[in-house]
């Protein structure tokens, strides 16, 4: 009975929440931006997420392989937490235009970043980090939201930002944004949200689990640190650069 009561009184402030989305999103990048890298360059195939079967059981490069595959998995869980966070601070923000801003500042600053730990060059356009996910997430809720319920031109919003998605090639691309949608349009039916969550992330299975922290949500947004979440994001990036090139490269 004591543990049941425990469980029953367990509760994320939306600072928990944004914290688990911000070290599975490190794991992840830890195994996308260093660990694959380096088994590349020892010719190791990490195409494919599942058992490296050509790899010798036991060897250095079968067991780090397995750490790229956990990594990856769960990091699955960090983005619909981000789109579900989002949603939270556009419903309950006084400074709605000030949000808007800043997540386009940071998209615009963590470009750079994002393309040196994914790609290793300054500036390419073949992949967007995913501020710009967020940012075309947000305008499109914060521009669907001034429609009446009535009116369905409104629906044109979201397919813009469905194409604007696409064609960017953003994180997580239409999945992101209808995600984002979803969080927003279904806010107040738990359980519906959910649901249709679920299949947009039938290729990331992992990234189901993500749904029970947000489950565990109890409205209150804890103690907060805008300045260094928004920071966190490029710099962990460049770190991950820079330990790429020294150790790696």
């Amino acid at each position: 009975m004591k543990k049941s009561a425990k469980l029953s009184k367990l509760s994320f402030t939306g600072s928990t929440l944004k914290w688990i989305a911000i070290v599975t999103m490190l794991i992840d990048h830890i195994g996308a931006f260093l660990i694959e890298p380096y088994l590349l360059s020892q010719g190791v195939n990490t195409v494919s997420l599942f058992l490296a079967t050509d790899l010798p059981t036991g060897s250095s490069y079968y067991l780090l392989y397995q750490t790229y595959v956990i990594f990856r998995l769960i990091g699955r869980l960090s983005f619909p937490i981000f789109a579900f966070l989002l949603v939270e601070e556009f419903l309950y923000t006084r400074h709605l235009k000030k949000y808007i801003s800043q997540l386009g500042l940071f998209a615009l600053l963590s470009e750079i970043p994002f393309d040196l730990a994914s790609k290793g060059v300054l500036l390419e356009f073949s992949h967007q980090n995913i501020f710009f996910t967020l940012f075309i997430g947000l305008l499109c809720i914060a521009i669907f939201d001034l429609f009446d319920k009535k009116q369905d031109s409104k629906w044109i919003i979201l397919l813009l930002a469905l194409l604007i998605s696409e064609l960017l090639k953003v994180d997580y691309s239409i999945i992101g944004i209808l995600s984002i949608f979803i969080f927003y349009y279904f806010h107040d039916h738990v359980l519906l949200r959910t649901i249709l969550n679920g299949p947009l992330f039938l290729m990331n299975l992992t990234a189901i689990f993500s749904f029970i922290p947000i489950q565990l949500y109890n409205g209150k947004r804890g103690k907060q640190n805008k300045t260094f979440f928004y920071l966190f994001y490029p710099g962990h990036l460049i770190l991950l650069f820079l330990i790429r090139m020294i150790f790696i490269a």
